[in-house]
């Protein structure tokens, strides 16, 4: 989990779930239709299980690709579709003439991705330098600075850095550092012995790949450094705590108390406004002791083994394979790899992605009637603030500060406006031929960037994600939401469909977005991003004894409940409001209520592999499909009465243990 994708909470393509057994009714397919059919169960009562009586057909009729780990209907099958439109693109470039620069820029670095010739020859060179730089460092000291030059370089360093809006003024930007030393997503995967044996094996195979002696010793040594630096690392629901904590450390400071880090000149770089957060005190204090009394053999093996496999695919095979079963065995990767014109559009995607869907979002999306959907939107603002002036727990001065964060909101829909809100990369001529120099080049310039804007304000405008991305997110250094048309297909939307049965999907992503400015985090930043506490010390209290029941119920069904509150407030505040924006007073027929409630459910609908279902219960922020579905129906007194649920009922909750935020 980065720092960044902690603030920027992300509505997660990642939702969970076991996967179902297929129950053989019909010829089960991967094909992703032009519009995927939700037909409802005729045997599961709604009230009995309203995920399986909304979802249940569709999975049915489904069978997940080899080389897909998860497919959520709603995110995945619009992102497919997008992902076939973008490989044919790219794989046209090479014939058409007249291209743009940008468009030519895209050709050479997809081009460089696709020749195996080049990577493999790239990979080699990249192992032997590495090698031949860490065989060079004869003493504690020579490594040492050896990691100090590569802090702000694009080679791996123990440590790394990045940026993150000011608590107290989010117009300028903060810089943090954190050690990345380990392996595995989290703390509790080092206390398991078969995946701790099979990433000692791992490492094996890549010291012996680089010829070096010992390697079975090598590789041991790199398991136990890992499993005792992540008892020093934060969970993932602490990262969450700790970004929204006031951390700060001074230069002096930073550098007296962990000397062996030698961040001295990589500090010279930085603005002397910049302000320095220090999130992980304890960590770095192993750090600094394990650089000063780990042996030097022990550390350049941790180096090795996680510097080595960048370059290790095309021209590695054996290691590349014993990677990938890794990961499919204990971390739920799939189980075949995607064919490689995909993963070069995958690339291109994750590194271009603003570049590559402004070439084709005039293509892909050619007549969006956006003043209709915008009008729809500010619906549910419109509710969200008519039921924080209703509230009746909130103290008057709260609410005041509540509404008018809502109201000075930043929507920002469908595509960005201009070049700040575009916020491209730097320009630069990328070879045809050189895949590994390419990504190289480009990294070097974002760093450059990256450091040059810390002596600017910050850009609150910029998009974090291109506009044909299936998604959403909110920013609360910035209070702005952000949803690209990319997430703006059936089922979260569809212009033909009844504005009370769109806002059942993406009503509900807009508010769930917009609920983050009001959740547990979101709620200690003001409506210019600032850090205040605008509630008072009462009204805490009574917010957080209604999210400790959210916390209750979702760990009863075997969730992390402090690290899925944010998001199961956001889901709460997000289903309640885009009820009441669809039904203001209550006013609609039972039809039409039956529908919004199950367009929310298909939301939700897919199928994830067991062993990355386990991975995200440890680490996603994000409830599982079916608890986003049914947890949360069972607050919404109106699902109760249009479905006719009573008591005993498994999605029935007595109204007073409903939760409502706001």
């Amino acid at each position: 989990m980065t720092i960044q994708s902690t603030l920027i909470r992300l509505t997660c393509l990642a939702a969970l779930l076991l996967l179902p057994a297929f129950s053989g009714k019909k010829a089960a397919t991967s094909e992703i239709p032009l519009r995927r059919e939700f037909p409802l169960s005729s045997t599961i009562k709604p009230c009995d299980n309203f995920y399986g009586y909304v979802c249940t057909g569709a999975i049915d009729g489904f069978v997940l690709r080899e080389d897909r780990s998860k497919h959520v209907f709603s995110f995945s099958d619009s992102n497919e579709r997008l992902l076939d439109a973008k490989k044919n693109w790219l794989a046209s470039l090479s014939t058409k003439k007249d291209l743009s620069p940008r468009a030519k820029e895209l050709r050479n670095i997809y081009q460089a991705c696709m020749d195996e010739k080049a990577s493999a020859k790239e990979e080699k060179e990249g192992v032997k330098r590495v090698l031949d730089q860490v065989s060079a460092l004869k003493d504690r000291k020579a490594f040492i600075a050896f990691l100090s030059q590569k802090v702000d370089g694009t080679d791996y360093s123990f440590i790394e850095w990045g940026t993150i809006g000011n608590l107290d003024d989010p117009n300028w930007n903060d810089v943090y550092f954190l050690a990345d030393i380990q392996s595995l997503p989290e703390r509790s995967y080092y206390e398991k012995p078969e995946v701790t044996g099979d990433l000692q094996s791992l490492a094996q195979k890549v010291f012996e790949i680089a010829g070096l002696d010992n390697p079975a010793e090598r590789a041991k040594s790199v398991v136990e450094f890992e499993k005792t630096f992540s008892k020093t690392y934060p969970t993932p629901a602490e990262i969450q705590d700790l970004v929204n904590q006031r951390t700060g450390i001074d230069r002096e400071k930073l550098k007296k108390e962990y000397p062996d880090f030698e961040l001295a000149r990589f500090l010279d770089r930085l603005p002397k406004r910049t302000h320095l957060r220090h999130l992980t005190p304890k960590n770095f204090e192993w750090m600094n002791t394990a650089l000063k009394e780990t042996s030097l053999e022990t550390l350049k093996n941790v180096y090795l083994f996680h510097a080595l496999p960048e370059y290790m695919d095309d021209a590695y095979p054996e290691y590349f394979q014993k990677q990938f079963e890794f990961r499919r065995k204990h971390l739920g990767g799939p189980n075949v790899r995607p064919v490689r014109q995909e993963r070069c559009t995958t690339y291109v995607m994750g590194k271009f992605a603003k570049e590559i869907d402004a070439e084709l979002l005039p293509v892909l999306f050619p007549s969006f009637d956006e003043a209709k959907f915008v009008a729809m939107i500010e619906k549910v603002r419109a509710s969200i603030i008519k039921g924080i002036q209703s509230n009746d727990w909130l103290s008057p001065k709260s609410k005041k500060a509540a509404v008018k964060k809502m109201q000075a909101a930043k929507l920002h829909l469908v595509k960005p406006r201009n070049e700040e809100e575009w916020d491209f990369n730097p320009p630069a001529t990328y070879a045809p031929d050189k895949p590994y120099a390419n990504d190289k080049l480009l990294a070097k310039n974002l760093i450059d960037k990256e450091l040059k804007e810390l002596g600017e304000k910050r850009n609150r405008d910029r998009w974090a994600m291109g506009p044909l991305t299936v998604n959403a997110y909110y920013s609360p250094s910035d209070n702005k939401f952000v949803l690209p048309i990319g997430i703006l297909q059936y089922p979260f939307y569809d212009p033909a469909l009844p504005d009370s049965t769109n806002l059942g999907a993406v009503g509900m992503v807009v508010g769930h977005e917009l609920g983050h400015g009001v959740d547990d985090h979101g709620a200690k930043y003001d409506h210019e991003g600032k850090m205040i506490q605008w509630m008072s010390d009462r009204d805490i209290k009574e917010f957080e004894k209604r999210g400790a029941s959210l916390i209750t119920q979702f760990e009863k069904i075997g969730h992390n409940g402090k690290l899925t509150l944010g998001e199961n407030i956001g889901d709460l505040v997000g289903l309640t409001f885009a009820y009441q924006a669809a039904f203001p007073n209550g006013k609609g027929t039972p039809e039409d209520k039956k529908k919004f409630f199950t367009q929310y459910g298909r939301a939700w609908c897919g199928v994830i592999r067991p062993k990355l279902r386990e991975m995200l219960l440890k680490t996603d922020p994000h409830a599982a499909m079916e608890a986003r579905v049914n947890e949360q129906v069972k607050h919404q007194t109106a699902f109760q009465e249009v479905f006719g649920c009573k008591e005993g009922d498994a999605m029935f909750l007595s109204p007073k243990d409903r939760v409502r935020i706001w």
